[in-house]
């Protein structure tokens, strides 16, 4: 019990003499304290007015996007993409400017505009954020570029979205993607391999089931 007493008394002492060094060190050097107190004060409104500035740009950016939601939701896909690539213009850092690409992307391919959704892709693509749709936009990408008929390149893609993502949802679809694109540019063995692990990997699926209905029709089972 008085160990502990002592001990308390100690650091009472001796926060006590902190705050005093404290007070006579301003008392002694008011006029570089109080420059010190003005630059803190400074920093931190200025940091105050970079976060409101940012909070609002980020608000902006995804009222925004709404508005291109709202417009492909009244059947105007062109002017869904037009208000996307603004946004993209005004607020390329934000998040809602990625999620807008995708958006643009998607809206695109689903009206068969395979060709021009390729870009929005691609933009997503090369700007890296957000990171968690970087697997959609290799997904959608693959699938445009075979839609497109851009075998070769969809080849391309569809391999490293399996090597960057395999147990991804959307793997499979890629996997069958990449098939038809091999079987499509005459490579007949890489196709029968591709549906062979489709076969495998997914098991009583509707995916093994077109799989392995291409494989009898090259002559091949899994």
């Amino acid at each position: 019990m008085g160990k502990h007493w002592v001990r308390q008394q100690i650091k009472r002492n001796e926060v006590q003499e902190a705050v005093g060094r404290a007070l006579a060190w301003t008392a002694g050097n008011r006029r570089t304290a109080g420059i010190a107190a003005g630059v803190s004060a400074g920093v931190i409104l200025c940091a105050g007015l970079f976060l409101y500035s940012y909070r609002a740009r980020q608000n902006a950016a995804w009222d925004q996007l709404s508005l291109a939601y709202g417009y492909a939701s009244g059947g105007k896909a062109d002017a869904a993409v037009k208000k996307v690539d603004e946004l993209n213009a005004e607020y390329p850092a934000s998040a809602a400017s990625g999620y807008g690409l995708l958006f643009a992307g998607d809206l695109l391919f689903h009206r068969e505009r395979s060709a021009e959704s390729v870009k929005y892709y691609q933009q997503l693509l090369g700007r890296g954020r957000p990171q968690v749709l970087l697997p959609l936009a290799w997904g959608g990408l693959a699938a445009a570029q075979e839609a497109a008929g851009k075998c070769s390149e969809a080849v391309e893609t569809g391999e490293r979205f399996l090597g960057a993502y395999p147990d991804h949802f959307l793997a499979p679809q890629v996997h069958m993607s990449l098939a038809r694109c091999q079987a499509s540019l005459g490579r007949a063995d890489a196709a029968r391999a591709a549906w062979q692990k489709i076969a495998l990997q997914y098991p009583d699926t509707s995916w093994a089931q077109a799989a392995q209905e291409r494989l009898k029709a090259l002559g091949g089972g899994a």
